[in-house]
């Protein structure tokens, strides 16, 4: 048996992650990853003056960058959307109908009716090394939705700006599905974000709650056992839209409807966010 050195290991695993592991593969170029930025890192402040309205994933896929842009379509007011999860998880790439490019700080911004499109530009190795967003528009935004893209565990743990907006909101959108793995991801969210923020909307995608698989039902953690009479949101799987993604074409009426409950849940109608403008936007 022949001995295999160190180094020859690690060009192995080096030739795996850029995709080079079989005979006949084409060598792909590394993807790009970025050092940290400066203005990012440990204790770099996001101060944008207007409220701040995390929406959470609960695992990959669960659907929270088609909640965060239902809920800032349906309010029809100026809304900045601002997507900073790892590299290849965007749901915004199709989404905007004006790509304005890149802002020359990590970021690329679009437009799409009264919202505002960030997302990132590369990738990123942890939340603490990600730039802190750009200004908005001078005609700013009375809101900002932050599709935070990491998971719970890893947020909890880290430093800088996208951490403190999800830890110091006073309101959440948590998204999942209505699946034994997804309501166990749920409840393990809850247990992180513990204490919870004074509003939490809990949006599950799926059927109906009374339509749930008896071993999804029987699964219901305590943290979410207490939260799903007042504060679930039920939001319906559309067909298109899963296949499709995000893209430019209208979002589905049962999903802006849903989100117009998370909105009424969380008190975001226009007049509470006139309100709050210009006021610190992480109060608990």
């Amino acid at each position: 048996m022949s001995v295999v050195s160190v180094a020859e290991l690690q060009r192995a695993w080096l030739a795996v992650k850029d995709g080079r592991f079989r005979p006949d593969a084409t060598d792909l170029p590394p993807r790009r990853m970025h050092a940290p930025q400066a203005g990012a890192g440990e204790g770099a402040p996001w101060n944008p003056g207007v409220p701040v309205l995390p929406v959470l994933g609960c695992h990959g896929s669960a659907g929270a960058t088609t909640v965060a842009v239902a809920v800032a379509t349906t309010l029809e007011l100026p809304v900045r959307v601002v997507e900073a999860g790892p590299a290849g998880t965007s749901g915004l790439t199709g989404f905007a109908t004006a790509e304005l490019g890149e802002t020359g700080s990590g970021w690329v911004r679009g437009h799409r009716d009264l919202l505002v499109l960030d997302r990132l530009l590369d990738g990123y190795a942890s939340p603490d090394q990600i730039p802190v967003p750009d200004p908005g528009p001078q005609d700013g935004p009375v809101l900002h939705v932050l599709d935070a893209g990491w998971p719970m565990g890893t947020l909890v743990r880290s430093a800088g700006w996208l951490s403190s907006s999800v830890l110091d909101a006073d309101r959440v959108v948590l998204v999942t599905t209505a699946t034994v793995p997804g309501l166990y991801r749920l409840e393990g969210v809850l247990h992180e974000l513990d204490p919870l923020p004074a509003g939490v909307a809990v949006a599950v995608q799926g059927p109906k709650r009374r339509r749930w698989p008896r071993e999804v039902a029987s699964c219901i953690g305590p943290r979410t056992s207490s939260l799903l009479e007042k504060d679930l949101v039920e939001i319906p799987h559309d067909p298109g839209l899963a296949v499709r993604g995000l893209d430019t074409s209208p979002l589905p009426g049962g999903v802006l409807s849903a989100a117009t409950t998370i909105a009424q849940l969380l008190q975001l109608a226009s007049s509470s966010i006139h309100h709050q403008k210009g006021n610190p936007q992480h109060v608990r």
